[in-house]
């Protein structure tokens, strides 16, 4: 059974941020990273987590970009030490 990974740090933070749109709803970006879609009444029409599939394409309106998992560098140049502070 292979093992799901995914981008989502869970203990990033977010700035909360709100987009107004065309219709007169918005965008709601919230602290953990979830983004609720609310109509010009005020009801949440949907709502992305950051470990939906779709949240990429909402965030990006938030100046928000995917993040591909680093892998940690091998071989006899890689340095097992860390750097001096």
């Amino acid at each position: 059974m292979a093992k799901e990974t995914s981008t989502h740090n869970p203990t990033r933070k977010f700035r909360p941020r709100r987009i107004t749109l065309a219709d007169g709803g918005l965008l709601a970006l919230h602290r953990d990273g979830t983004i609720e879609h609310v109509d010009a009444a005020g009801a949440v029409k949907q709502t992305w987590g950051p470990s939906d599939p779709d949240w990429p394409r909402h965030a990006i309106r938030f100046g928000l970009h995917e993040a591909r998992p680093t892998v940690r560098p091998t071989g006899r140049d890689a340095s097992s030490e860390r750097p001096p502070v």
